[in-house]
């Protein structure tokens, strides 16, 4: 099955800041979720738990230490990362489930913080606008229609 990443296209196309680290929070319990379902294929397992960890190093990364909050913050990632590195190896699910708890937590602290957010404009400026539907082809074929136009850019 896999993750779907078009879902989070227009999603972070479309996101705050703010929102930005809340989507990276849910890719990253969908790819713990994934590695769930994927335990008997090693390849799958591997790569979806090497994915959840890449987007923890983002969060981690992206912390700015002069807040003492980000001190707290980077010791619980570094919590959640060991979890999942025992889960790797382990292959037990319940060494995974303190890793979720704590990512759920803290992902429902920033939701919360989002939500209050007054600023809630993308951080992308002149993003192409998506418009999808269905047409019904002269076989009578259910076809997908997708309208993009091309106009990229961030906001600087």
């Amino acid at each position: 099955m896999g993750i779907n990443k078009q879902d989070y296209v227009a999603k972070i196309a479309n996101a705050s800041p703010l929102k930005l680290v809340v989507i990276n929070f849910e890719i990253i319990l969908d790819y713990l979720k994934e590695s769930k379902n994927t335990i008997d294929n090693e390849k799958e397992f591997d790569f979806n738990i090497l994915k959840a960890r890449q987007f923890l190093s983002e969060l981690r990364a992206s912390l700015d230490m002069q807040y003492e909050i980000s001190s707290y913050l980077l010791t619980m990632y570094n919590y959640a990362d060991k979890q999942i590195a025992k889960f790797l190896f382990s292959k037990n699910i319940n060494d995974l489930d303190p890793a979720i708890k704590v990512l759920k937590t803290i992902m429902s602290a920033f939701e919360e913080i989002e939500h209050k957010e007054e600023d809630k404009s993308s951080i992308m400026e002149n993003t192409d606008s998506i418009y999808a539907g269905l047409t019904y082809g002269k076989d009578g074929k259910l076809n997908e229609f997708i309208d993009i136009k091309h106009n990229k850019g961030f906001k600087a």
